[in-house]
């Protein structure tokens, strides 16, 4: 029988020992599907308010380094404009047409005035979007993805991302996958594959860094924030 706990633990040693394609120079946070549909449901685990309190702290950082944040938000104006699995299969887009309370983004990371709001209608945030034009208006050349799920949405906009060339910087603690296995993974698939696997912890300081600015330090922005 398989001993799925050390499988686990061999995924993660395998993540933290590959090679990081490393961060970009204009970042660009991406929130993935932190809708009501996706961390309100009868399914949702521990992890689901974790993932939200730890991505709320990375968006204020972001804001404050003037890191562009950028929300995909499932909308559908009809159901059939779903994916074929998703149609065929029950499946909590069901809860994504227009206007449905179950749309609105958690109010733990709630939009501010200056940030960006994509609809998508599948998992990719790429797909039939504005996304593409919105992240070369900005310059951005480096997507920092939080969001649920980590091997659904989160890691399919990841793989567009990666086709265009984008570095792409998962934050571990700020995605969030009630198949907890899928999401251990995925995060593995992505690192391996796609991009890089870092930790709130690594993000929070090169974000604090860019609050600083030039000559000064990650621990001069803390003392005069």
């Amino acid at each position: 029988m398989t001993d799925w706990n050390a499988e686990v633990e061999t995924i993660r040693r395998r993540r933290a020992e590959r090679t990081k394609v490393g961060p970009g120079e204009r970042p660009a946070v991406v929130v993935v599907d932190f809708q009501r549909a996706f961390t309100e449901h009868e399914n949702i685990g521990p992890g689901t308010a974790v993932a939200l309190e730890h991505t709320q702290r990375l968006l204020t950082a972001a804001r404050a380094a003037d890191v562009p944040v950028i929300y995909l938000v499932m909308i559908l104006d009809d159901l059939d404009d779903r994916m074929l699995a998703q149609r065929v299969r029950s499946s909590l887009t069901e809860r994504c047409l227009r206007g449905d309370p179950w749309t609105e983004i958690s109010p733990v990371v709630p939009p501010a005035p200056q940030d960006h709001v994509v609809e998508k209608t599948v998992a990719s945030g790429f797909w039939r979007t504005r996304l593409d034009d919105l992240l070369a208006e900005l310059g951005v050349d480096e997507l920092v993805m939080t969001g649920t799920s980590t091997s659904g949405c989160v890691r399919a906009t990841v793989v567009d991302a990666a086709y265009r060339s984008l570095r792409v910087s998962v934050v571990e603690e700020c995605c969030d996958d009630f198949r907890v296995l899928s999401g251990e993974t995925s995060l593995w698939d992505m690192q391996d594959r796609f991009g890089d696997v870092v930790s709130l912890d690594e993000t929070l300081e090169r974000f604090a860094a860019r609050a600083a600015g030039p000559g000064r330090t990650a621990d001069d922005a803390a003392v005069h924030a």
